[in-house]
């Protein structure tokens, strides 16, 4: 059929393409989440900050970036990084040129985006923990740093998980975004793809597939990692022995 020598590996097909191409999608998420993550915390930790520039230049980083499009968000950080970048290395190495990769522009804009929701996250998750377990760790005599890595973190983690999973799907599904600056990813290659063939109807159908498989098996592994985390918590709720 000409559908599966379309798909097939080699010269003749886009199988092999489309593969490379999620791949990179796969891995601009799994670069950034991680890196979101973290600044969800720092941006959390600098709204409840004691200095009030600090709080009110974290609330103006999540209103800024929970409020403009996310396909802005990435245009303009990478063009305008692009220009940074000229103006610097001009006067650094004059003649000499740099670029900005879409990836890591890519990357950087996506983290912006998801930490300003993630710092949400991270503020309902540690509300839910409460005060209490904080000030039973204090009169034990532990540190606060001790008392986040081996008190809250462990219990913060059971109800960030929700929240982070659907960050991640949301992620996985923003990644289509950096197509339109030429990085190679699952969407801008489908597109080559079509532009060739003339098969809209056929890649698409089998991006979308994928990407649905891709937020069926984040489903899957989000509620294993939500079963792992309560693990000991039921009993304790409960009151089992």
């Amino acid at each position: 059929m000409e559908w599966l020598a379309l798909l097939s590996f080699g010269d003749k097909g886009w199988g092999d393409e489309l593969l490379r191409g999620l791949g990179v999608t796969l891995a601009l998420s799994l670069a950034t989440f991680p890196v979101a993550v973290v600044l969800s915390f720092l941006i959390h930790w600098a709204r409840v900050s004691r200095l009030g520039p600090i709080r009110v230049a974290a609330r103006a980083y999540t209103t800024v970036f929970k409020t403009l499009p996310e396909i802005l968000t990435l245009l303009i950080l990478y063009y305008q990084s692009q220009a940074l970048v000229d103006w610097v290395s001009a006067r650094l190495v004059p003649g000499g040129s740099l670029s900005v990769s879409p990836f890591i522009a890519g990357m950087i804009a996506l983290s912006l985006v998801i930490s300003a929701y993630g710092s949400e996250v991270v503020r309902a998750a540690l509300n839910a923990v409460g005060r209490g377990q904080t000030e039973a760790a204090k009169s034990l005599g532990l540190s606060r740093p001790r008392t986040f890595q081996k008190v809250i973190l462990p219990q913060l983690w059971r109800h960030a998980i929700p929240g982070f999973g659907n960050l991640w799907v949301i992620l996985l599904k923003d990644t289509s975004l950096v197509s339109i600056i030429a990085l190679s990813d699952l969407v801008h290659v489908a597109a080559l793809a079509i532009n060739t063939t003339r098969e809209p109807f056929l890649f698409y159908l089998l991006i979308g597939a994928i990407y649905i498989l891709l937020v069926v098996l984040s489903s899957h592994l989000q509620k294993a990692l939500e079963r792992r985390a309560s693990r000991g918590f039921t009993r304790l709720e409960t009151g089992d022995a």
